[in-house]
């Protein structure tokens, strides 16, 4: 058996977890409500997504408009939890904004229409518009829809404040986890000289090297952005107003850029923005927008989305090592889905109560 060094119980944390993006930062922010003392270790956002991703809110997915059988509770859930968060800050990190869809061939105004049929879907879709005509200055040769409950998350001003959230409860620390470091003792999980009664891996897909949750199949997706700002000489007609959605996707920010995505890569593994993906994006952007030359280039980005082989995320315990959790996989959907998947997650830590079974890790086991 494995004993504990002796270490004054007020100094145990009940949780640590590694990572602060969306996932490690709303985790924490569910357990400290709770009365939970936490302890957040992280390494600056050296490969977490959150860092670059857009955060889009976009209910339906892919080509055939396919939507998670939990969409309406994640909804309910960001609306709960990133109210709190606003409330908390003082400041808006959620906006609510129209999506033009654009269908991409006649086979998907089928989809949109067998979506359409569905009545449990309705709140989800707007009108539908011809050829040509969705009001903004894009191509749409085959017409599309309004889609309703889009928008975006303010990703980088949320971590910020729960960064400064967590450094005023000294409940954040700049650190660097080598799973070679990490002691299991009976009664504790040892990080340094930091101890908890559990751990919860929320590190992105660095965990696919984790000796304990390696064997869980990633499927980690590299994905570039542009970050784009109006041209001098552009006018306002000639910029699109909504958030714009087909073979790529232009989200307006109301500080004036907006955001071109995004590509997807699984063989590479890096931050690094590459001249093909660019390349990529820009004659992306050429076949979205009517007036492409109304954007120039003022950034372009990368990260790598922690997504997984079965599309759904990776929520549990480890089978024998009880004290060790892993709440990651949430791929390009982060921002819709963690709320509610939290919300799950803490009542498993702190009840028992089981797991979504399409996200609960024992579907490996």
């Amino acid at each position: 058996m494995r004993s504990d060094s002796i270490v004054p119980e007020k100094r145990v944390y009940d949780f640590l977890i590694v990572g602060q993006g969306l996932a490690g930062s709303l985790l924490a922010w569910q357990l400290m409500r709770r009365g939970q003392r936490v302890r957040v270790l992280d390494d600056g956002h050296k490969t977490a997504s959150s860092k670059v991703a857009a955060g889009l809110i976009n209910p339906l997915a892919g080509m055939r408009f396919n939507h998670s059988p939990f969409v309406h509770q994640w909804l309910e859930a960001l609306e709960r939890c990133y109210g709190k968060l606003e409330e908390a800050a003082g400041r808006r990190f959620l906006h609510w904004q129209a999506m033009v869809r654009l269908f991409r061939s006649p086979e998907q105004v089928r989809f949109f229409e067998r979506r359409a049929a569905d009545p449990h879907d309705r709140d989800l879709l707007g009108r539908r518009f011809g050829p040509d005509q969705s009001g903004e200055p894009v191509h749409a040769p085959h017409g599309g829809f309004i889609q309703r409950r889009t928008g975006h998350l303010d990703l980088p001003a949320l971590l910020a404040f729960m960064a400064t959230w967590l450094n005023e409860r000294e409940a954040l620390q700049h650190a660097d986890v080598d799973f070679d470091g990490i002691q299991l003792h009976d009664e504790t999980v040892r990080i340094g000289k930091l101890a908890g009664r559990h751990l919860v891996f929320c590190d992105g897909y660095r965990s696919m090297h984790n000796p304990w949750f390696g064997y869980l199949p990633f499927a980690p997706d590299k994905g570039e952005f542009l970050v784009l700002e109006a041209a001098a000489d552009a006018l306002s007609s000639r910029l699109p107003r909504r958030i714009v959605n087909g073979a790529h996707w232009l989200l307006p920010h109301a500080d004036g850029y907006y955001r071109l995505g995004s590509t997807h890569d699984h063989r590479h593994q890096d931050q690094q923005p590459t001249e093909a993906g660019r390349r990529r994006l820009t004659e992306g952007m050429k076949e979205l927008l009517l007036h492409p030359d109304a954007l120039q280039l003022r950034d372009h980005q990368a990260g790598v989305r922690p997504a997984t082989s079965d599309r759904q995320p990776f929520l549990g315990t480890h089978l024998q090592e009880r004290r060790l959790h892993i709440f990651n996989g949430f791929g390009a959907h982060g921002s819709i889905s963690i709320p509610w998947y939290s919300e799950r997650m803490v009542q498993w830590l702190l009840h028992g109560e089981p797991l979504p079974e399409n996200a609960d890790i024992r579907r490996f086991a």
